[in-house]
Parts: C-alpha cells; sequence; structure tokens
C-alpha cells in the first residue's frame, strides 16, 4: 500500500521538471519561425491612419538629435510604401516595432526610368534603432572628412561601437542586393538608452534603410550612380512568447534536480529495507570452512 504515494510523489516531482522543458519545446513549435524563407502575405490597399504606423526619412536631413521626431503608434497591422532613393543617398522607414509581433520585410529594388542607375537597381539594405541611425546620418554629413577612417582606426576596439553605425543585432545588414526578405521579433523594449538612444523617448523606434551611397562599411554596395525605386511590404503577425517567469524556472530547475533528485534515490534505497517485523527474517551465521575444522581437532 506505501508504494501507491510514492510513486505519486516521484511522478509529480519529474513533471515539476520537466513541465518547463515541455512547455518550451511547445512554443518553440506552434510559433511562426523567422527565416529568410518567409513571404509578405500584404494586402493591396492600407487600412485607415496607417501613417501613424511609419514614417519616412532621408539621411540627407540629419538624425534625430537635429531634426527631432513625431509620435508613432506601436507597430501591429501590415502595410506597404514606396519611396525613391536617390544616388549616394539613402531612405528610412522609422517604425515602432515591440514584443510580441513578428515583423517580415519585403524589400524590391527597381530602376527609376527617368534616372536610371548606371551600375543596376542594387543597394544596401539595414535594420538598425535609433541610435544606430543617428551615427549612421552624421557619418553620411561627415563622409567627405580626410583622415576620418584613420581617426576611428585608431579608437580601440571597445569604444568603436559608440562612434560607429552598427546594424540591428549585428545581423540584419543585407548588402549588394536588388531584392531582400528577412524577419525579426523583438524581445523586449529594453531601456531608453540601449534601445534609442540618450536624447531619445523611450519608446523603440527602429529604421528600415534603404542605402544608396558608400558608406562606412568595407561590405556595402558603393553609389548606385542613379536614382532607384523601391517597394516595401512590411507583414505582421502576432508571436507566442513565453512568460518571462518560464526562464527563471528553466535556470533553477538544474540545481533544484540536482539536490531533489539524490534525495529521492537515497530515500527510495533505504526504505527498501524497511518493513514489517512478520516478513524480517534472519540470515544465518556461517562459520568458515577453516573454523570449522579448527573446532573438529
Amino acid at each position: 500500500m506505501e508504494d501507491g504515494p510514492r510513486k505519486l510523489t516521484a511522478a509529480a516531482i519529474n513533471l515539476c521538471l520537466l513541465l518547463p522543458i515541455v512547455a518550451v519545446f511547445a512554443t518553440i513549435i506552434a510559433a511562426p519561425i523567422a527565416s529568410a524563407e518567409a513571404d509578405c502575405d500584404v494586402p493591396a490597399g492600407n487600412s485607415p491612419g496607417i501613417d501613424q504606423y511609419f514614417e519616412e526619412h532621408s539621411v540627407e536631413d540629419g538624425g534625430l538629435f537635429w531634426n527631432g521626431q513625431s509620435e508613432l503608434k506601436s507597430l501591429n497591422r501590415d502595410f506597404s510604401t514606396d519611396m525613391t532613393v536617390y544616388n549616394d543617398s539613402a531612405n528610412a522607414i522609422r517604425m515602432e516595432l515591440v514584443p510580441g509581433y513578428q515583423y517580415t520585410f519585403c524589400l524590391y529594388l527597381n530602376s527609376d526610368s527617368q534616372s536610371a542607375p548606371s551600375r543596376g537597381a542594387i543597394g544596401d539594405v539595414y535594420l538598425m534603432n535609433g541610435a544606430n541611425w543617428d551615427r549612421y546620418a552624421s557619418s553620411y554629413q561627415n563622409r567627405e572628412w580626410e583622415g576620418l577612417e584613420e581617426i576611428v582606426e585608431e579608437l580601440p576596439v571597445e569604444w568603436r561601437d559608440m562612434a560607429m553605425w552598427l546594424p540591428f543585432r549585428d545581423v540584419h545588414a543585407y548588402e549588394s542586393v536588388s531584392e531582400q526578405v528577412f524577419s525579426v521579433a523583438i524581445d523586449s523594449v529594453g531601456s531608453a538608452w540601449s534601445s534609442v538612444g540618450f536624447f531619445d523617448s523611450a519608446d523603440p523606434q527602429y529604421y528600415l534603410v534603404v542605402d544608396g551611397w558608400d558608406n562606412g562599411r568595407s561590405s556595402d554596395r558603393i553609389a548606385a550612380g542613379g536614382s532607384m525605386n523601391v517597394e516595401i511590404l512590411v507583414d505582421v503577425e502576432e508571436r507566442t512568447t513565453l512568460p518571462n517567469f518560464v526562464a527563471y524556472i528553466l535556470i533553477a530547475a538544474l540545481p533544484i534536480a540536482c539536490i531533489i533528485v539524490p534525495l529521492i534515490i537515497h530515500s527510495k534505497y533505504m526504505s527498501t529495507g524497511l518493513g514489517d517485523q512478520e516478513d524480517s527474517r534472519q540470515v544465518p551465521y556461517l562459520e568458515s570452512e577453516h573454523d570449522g575444522r579448527g573446532q573438529d581437532g
């Protein structure tokens, strides 16, 4: 009768340890996968009031530090837009990306009929936050300074990120492309300093940049030599996310298991020798053959 409660207790403990892992795998399977193979399923027309969700900027206008910004709503709906990127310039779409959604961006670059690029409709696509957009715009304004690259090279590596612009997560840079599809999901809004910069608001601002000039990256495309028309489609889908406490459970699961499992094994080991007095048996004492011969003698 005692084996039943013990088995139930052991099963409950094992379930508590395995449940977070099962929940993580279930969420990963159920959640949409962000990949470059995704596609933009965007309606032909934008919904009313879509201009409150994104805004177009030109790199020639400078960064947010000099021009400020208007308030945007958190992006939770699809939209499409067209813009023209002139030779030796760049344009960007400003958006407020928030957790809980997966954003898929589809960009298609075409030559402008009135000023066709001499090198083809090929440019660079970057996704960056507000702080890096400011640095990007500053690097454009100062691109003709002599010796600027040498000055940056002399800076310690750990300080260069404060002076140079970087794409979001260091990976969302797609260079020398005529079309590009990629997806991204925001994990957290972060702090005002880490997400948008010291002079910006606490809202997470991100910029989808189409680059048509020779920026400071060695792997970028040089100036196109003409104007490019860009079609942008943004597909927004709700994304299944786990609560924050699940991460703490997963982190604590292994140390707890290292404590509980030995206790369970020790308890079961000790309980195997316990039982009713009626079932107990005495083990007969056997004298060795050597001792037996000594007594006979």
